[in-house]
């Protein structure tokens, strides 16, 4: 197997457009097509954008104004096996899995300021503006054929975490301590998904994995897409390997990557409002309920309850008064209680307008 990449490099630039940067230990080397990339390297562009090609075939671009670093890539090529560490701090990248997430999809993790995302053999673009909120896209590999597959996802933060499945689903993380948003399937035309996908000339995966994993084989025919429209990438080759690999090439796509993602995102807030907008529909309609809920103490069930401060306080004691409970609950929610006191049993007492809250309690004197 013979390589254009220098020795100790985990891959190269494999195109470049307008301004681009490689930080190493200090220094800055200028970004040109063919370009080294060494572990620990950070990718910086400015007015430009730039295509890393791996030594595995990950592809990885970035677009104006991003900072890339690569954290950790370790591959055999014997193998397959390794792991793979990106962290993006600003801007916008497209990532195309290779070999590493397709034998090893525990070890490939892409950081950001404020998520983890492992890659479980997919593709998908992902933003992060200046104070480090992300926004992932998941997106479906495919080749020129038109045959896709749609991997997995999982994007975490220090308090939750989605996975996604389905093309084009996505997912934003504010900050690390608050959960990603629920994904949503946004509405893309075909405009905006040619620019979104990259293209290789071989089938993603094998003949085996391919029938496993078979999500989204008429996808071209459901969104009436000409893959065949691209036209081959002229470059040289990083390793035999991925000789002619993508179809898809940094500079064919005529695309501003930065905007289309931002215009995704306003599409996403915009999702995200009318969901927000429909939870709050729903609260102020049990807001505004009038409260069903009998006061005092009932003699038929032998149950206390009374409202004070915006709390429900619920208290029973059995007949030979040796059980005993008292709750203090928020008004602003609805409960369903299970009741167990020796010899009597009382289920699905309910308290406020809503029931999304489940309480089971059980005593008895053994």
């Amino acid at each position: 197997m013979t390589s254009a990449v220098a020795l100790g490099s985990v891959g190269e630039i494999g195109k470049i457009r307008g301004s681009g940067v490689l930080e190493r230990e200090g220094n800055v080397i200028d970004g040109s097509n063919g370009v080294g990339v060494q572990s620990m390297d950070t990718a910086v562009t400015a007015k430009g954008q730039m295509q890393i090609d791996f030594i595995d075939e990950t592809r990885v671009d970035i677009t104006e104004h991003s900072r890339l670093l690569i954290d950790e890539f370790v591959y055999d090529p014997e193998t397959g096996n390794g792991a793979l560490g990106l962290r993006a701090s600003l801007g916008t990248m497209r990532y195309a899995s290779g070999q590493i997430a397709k034998k090893n999809k525990q070890n490939v993790k892409i950081r950001t300021p404020s998520a983890t995302i492992g890659v479980r053999g997919t593709d998908f673009v992902l933003v992060v503006d200046e104070v480090g909120s992300t926004m992932v896209t998941l997106l479906p590999s495919c080749d020129e054929d038109g045959y896709c597959v749609t991997g997995e996802i999982q994007v975490d933060t220090d308090v939750g975490y989605v996975i996604m499945n389905q093309a084009f689903q996505t997912t934003i993380t504010s900050i690390s301590s608050q959960p990603p948003t629920q994904p949503l399937i946004l509405d893309l035309d075909e405009k905006m998904i040619n620019q979104l996908l990259i293209l290789r000339k071989k089938n993603p995966y094998d003949e085996e994995e391919m029938i496993l994993r078979k999500k989204a084989l008429a996808m071209y025919d459901f969104l009436d897409i000409d893959f065949l429209d691209f036209d081959a990438l002229d470059r040289d080759a990083l390793t035999e390997s991925i000789e002619g690999l993508w179809v898809t090439a940094l500079d064919e796509t005529n695309y501003m990557l930065a905007d289309l993602l931002y215009d995704m995102l306003d599409q996403l807030n915009a999702m995200l409002m009318a969901l927000f907008k429909d939870e709050l529909d729903l609260q102020n309609a049990l807001l505004l309920k009038p409260d069903e809920n009998v006061y005092g103490f009932d003699p038929e069930t032998g149950i206390r309850l009374d409202k004070e401060g915006g709390f429900y306080i619920v208290e029973r004691r059995d007949n030979i008064g040796e059980n005993y409970f008292k709750l203090r609950l928020s008004d602003g929610y609805g409960y369903s209680m299970d009741l167990n006191q020796s010899d009597w049993e009382m289920f699905d007492y309910r308290i406020g307008s809503s029931f999304n809250n489940n309480i089971s309690i059980k005593q008895s004197n053994y």
